[in-house]
């Protein structure tokens, strides 16, 4: 695989982990193989004092694991906002352990939380059989995240049609 995450059809079995960093940090980790649905394997919501460690496991266990995070931007509307830094400061702790397992940060694929929203909204979720019970949708959040890069990379979430 190298230092480059594949990014293109899909091809053997991936391993992709999606996270929507802030106060609580919601993580999935889903399973693919070319041909097959998305395997959630786990999703949860961590605070920042608990997120490096299943970050770090999932690297130790999985050095191809693909890396998706939901882009971050201080806007106008952010600087009014209380200074909340949670999401930023979780950012750089991916960053860098993505740094310590050898791999680039250009690595890490950013997406946008509007658009996967759009994509998967909680019924699409809900259809598909990935919804996380418990916690304030954080973990749902990363799950839309995970749900849309897959999509993006040649999974078709066909079970919506039905």
């Amino acid at each position: 695989l190298g230092p480059e995450v594949r990014r293109g059809p899909l091809m053997g079995k991936r391993r992709i982990i999606a996270i929507d960093p802030g106060k609580m940090t919601g993580l999935s980790v889903f399973t693919l193989e070319e041909g097959g649905e998305p395997v959630l394997e786990w999703s949860a919501e961590v605070d920042e004092d608990t997120f490096a460690t299943p970050l770090r496991i999932e690297f130790a266990n999985h050095p191809e694991l693909e890396v998706v995070c939901e882009r971050f931007v201080i806007t106008v509307q952010t600087a009014k906002n209380t200074q909340a830094p949670f999401s930023l400061e979780l950012i750089g702790v991916l960053k860098q352990i993505v740094r310590d397992n050898g791999r680039p940060v250009s690595s890490i694929y950013f997406q946008s939380p509007s658009d996967v929203m759009k994509l998967f909204p909680n019924p699409a979720l809900k259809k598909l059989g990935y919804w996380h019970k418990g916690g304030a949708d954080h973990a749902n959040d990363s799950i839309r995240h995970n749900l849309a890069y897959m999509s993006g990379n040649g999974w078709m979430p066909t079970r919506l049609l039905d």
